[in-house]
């Protein structure tokens, strides 16, 4: 599905009535200047489409020759990284590059940028929207869309965050857009660790008069799972206790000192 523009490279192998090989350059016109032949205009095909059409040419003009057509250098494009940025501005990049590859060339987002709606504008229009906890959490790069000349590639703020501090897989600061209730950000989060205790966890939230409160929720429970989160809140899971329960510690002068089950009798 790659797109042909100036700058592409193509390498003709000719065989049959004639050997050769030529190395075809698409200039700015969008043509190839093919040996006797003449100008073969390409730009704007997808390279399937471009092979075709080479070789349709070649059996039409040359009679008892054959091609054989494959992709020599690409070219490179221009695209602009804007908005929460490391470093912001213009990239050269390959033709071959997409959202992810120009983010990596500016240095990622900063952290107050969003990870979860980042732009690709095309003339001034959204064409899709990136959301990287796709890629990061579950591998998934369908939205990873591949770039043009002149794209840009804007970051904006991020949106409503929540944070899971304690016994979580993934502690953090997350960017939640579908998630509504603990239990969906705890699933961002990784889930709990073996540690955890999730009957004694809450929520540290400021509420609509603007004073610090906690809300306490028992996550062992299907209505501790499926309170519902808001921005600025923070989900705090606390571990089981240090302490240990029915033991007999044997310490001194014995082979093997320390901890022992204790058992009736």
């Amino acid at each position: 599905d790659y797109v042909v523009g100036p700058g592409d490279t193509f390498v003709v192998q000719l065989y049959g009535k004639e050997n050769a090989s030529h190395s075809l350059t698409v200039s700015r016109e969008g043509a190839v200047q093919f040996p006797e032949i003449g100008p073969i205009s390409l730009a704007g095909l997808k390279f399937s489409e471009a092979q075709a059409v080479i070789d349709r040419t070649i059996s039409e003009q040359m009679i008892g020759v054959k091609s054989s057509v494959t992709m020599g250098t690409l070219r490179t494009i221009r695209v602009f990284v804007l908005g929460e940025a490391v470093q912001p501005g213009s990239y050269i990049v390959g033709s071959l590059s997409t959202m992810t590859n120009a983010l990596f060339a500016s240095g990622g987002v900063t952290p107050i940028g969003s990870l979860r709606n980042i732009q690709l504008k095309r003339q001034g229009e959204v064409v899709t929207r990136l959301d990287l906890y796709d890629l990061l959490l579950s591998g998934d790069t369908r939205d990873d869309a591949r770039l043009l000349p002149g794209d840009v590639i804007f970051i904006p703020p991020v949106g409503t965050t929540v944070g899971v501090v304690g016994e979580a897989r993934r502690p953090a600061s997350y960017e939640i857009k579908n998630e509504k209730s603990v239990g969906d950000v705890l699933k961002l989060a990784g889930g709990l660790l073996p540690t955890a205790y999730p009957q004694a966890s809450r929520i540290e939230r400021i509420n609509s008069q603007g004073d610090r409160t906690v809300v306490d929720i028992n996550l062992a429970d299907a209505q501790g799972k499926n309170m519902s989160v808001k921005t600025g809140d923070v989900i705090r899971i606390y571990s089981v206790l240090d302490t240990m329960e029915n033991i007999v510690t044997v310490d001194g002068h014995v082979k093997r000192p320390g901890i022992n089950a204790w058992k009736p009798g």
